[in-house]
């Protein structure tokens, strides 16, 4: 691998079909759940807003979305908790847009989190982390055609929400 591309952020080859993105959190699992799960208090995410109050699974919401994270131009979209598993530390929703649902855009957003150490093969001397897994696939005939958003955005952006809750609960 060359210097350059070592320091080129990962993107992912198709981001209209599935985006994803993994991060390594110094931190316990039950701590990033704590801060991933009070979606009313995501501070430390400027590019995605869940209005919903608790997450439960089937409570519908209002999903807030700023792709350039700077405050301005929020779109919004209509959302359905599809799990929270508390147990599996597993965060989750969906959506569908178009007056033909499922069949024009849906997507299936899911935050997982794994206990982990700094390194797997050496679990007794590594302290412990946590792996976030954030990950969307998109359906319909709006991304087979690469429209309905700017997925290379998004792409960013979820790298950049990693990056920001890791932040956020690392200084925690």
């Amino acid at each position: 691998m060359s210097a350059s591309s070592a320091a080129k952020p990962h993107t992912n080859p198709k981001p209209h079909k599935t985006i994803e993105h993994t991060t390594i959190i110094d931190a316990s699992v039950d701590d990033v759940w704590r801060a991933l799960i009070d979606v009313n208090d995501w501070r430390w995410n400027r590019w995605t807003k869940l209005e919903a109050g608790t997450p439960a699974v089937g409570l519908k919401g209002t999903l807030r979305a700023c792709y350039e994270g700077d405050d301005r131009d929020w779109m919004t979209f209509r959302f359905e908790f599809a799990e929270v598993d508390p147990d599996r530390h597993v965060l989750a929703w969906k959506g569908e847009m178009g007056p033909f649902g499922e069949c024009l855009f849906r997507w299936y957003h899911t935050m997982r989190l794994e206990p982990t150490t700094a390194d797997d093969d050496d679990r007794k001397s590594a302290p412990r982390k946590t792996r976030l897994v954030h990950r969307e696939v998109f359906g319909g005939l709006l991304p087979t055609l690469r429209c309905g958003l700017p997925y290379a955005k998004l792409d960013r952006n979820y790298r950049l929400m990693n990056e920001a809750l890791k932040e956020h609960v690392e200084a925690s």
